[in-house]
């Protein structure tokens, strides 16, 4: 069975690389960015199956960035959901104006996130199979 992947964006290489090894060790195939431009030329190469990103970073942020994938032919069916700090009542209606599937706060709570990623995975999958059914 082939594993799922994850692209991140992150332009903190502390948080990149956390997350990135607890979601190895989850299971997860990763594909690790440290800014938004890298992460859609690497979905120009390949489709993830989910795209978590920071929101405050340099050149593209998180909320411009899934404005990119949206872009994509299959960039509407690929989840993504935003990470921050900051998490005032207008990051939270920016969040659902760009089209993320979610959002979650940091310092983030790994039990969360895995709870997160997989609901998202779920229903991504029954997305498909109810369109390609």
């Amino acid at each position: 069975m082939k594993k799922e992947t994850i692209y991140i964006a992150d332009d903190s290489p502390i948080q990149l690389v956390l997350l990135e090894k607890v979601l190895l060790r989850e299971g997860f195939a990763v594909k690790a960015y440290s800014n938004g431009p890298d992460l859609i030329e690497g979905i120009s190469l390949d489709r993830p199956d989910l795209i978590i990103s920071d929101i405050h970073m340099p050149e593209l942020n998180g909320f411009e960035l899934i404005e990119e994938v949206r872009r994509f032919p299959e960039g509407e069916s690929i989840p993504c959901f935003l990470v921050s700090s900051k998490a005032d009542t207008i990051i939270r209606e920016k969040v659902d104006a760009v089209g993320a599937d979610g959002f979650i706060e940091k310092p983030l709570e790994f039990q969360a996130l895995m709870d997160e990623i997989k609901s998202l995975l779920t229903e991504s999958k029954q997305v498909e199979r109810g369109v390609f059914a």
